[in-house]
């Protein structure tokens, strides 16, 4: 499934962050990529390496101090593209994301909030 495709599936309109939050791999804690934009039901990263469509991975995302007292979410996300970047050293990847924990959903509403880009 192309970019384009998954934006016209999207239920939610994804938001532009204002840092670009880290999102590891759970299990080897390797950096996936950094945080693009996100929903509460999917993201965008900024990765050095590529990633596999298809595939789900378990995720940890560093959050800023202010986010519920928090400073990680814990969640597994499914890669539905991916493709090369503008800048060719680097790759962009959409997920789909599965969060199980009701405070998560939270923190990312919150997130949004305090560190998206609002819409004109």
């Amino acid at each position: 499934m192309s970019q384009d495709q998954c934006a016209e599936k999207r239920a939610q309109k994804r938001r532009n962050t204002l840092y670009y939050l880290e999102v590891f791999n759970l299990e080897t804690a390797e950096l996936l990529g950094r945080l693009v934009d996100i929903t509460t039901e999917g993201m965008m990263l900024l990765c050095e390496k590529p990633l596999t469509p298809n595939t789900t991975y378990p995720c940890r995302m560093r959050l800023p101090s202010e986010i519920l007292g928090r400073s990680n979410i814990i969640f597994d996300a499914t890669c539905v593209w991916q493709n090369q970047a503008a800048n060719s050293d680097f790759y962009e990847a959409g997920f789909k994301s599965l969060i199980a924990d009701p405070g998560d959903i939270d923190a990312i509403e919150m997130l949004i909030q305090h560190f998206a880009f609002k819409d004109l």
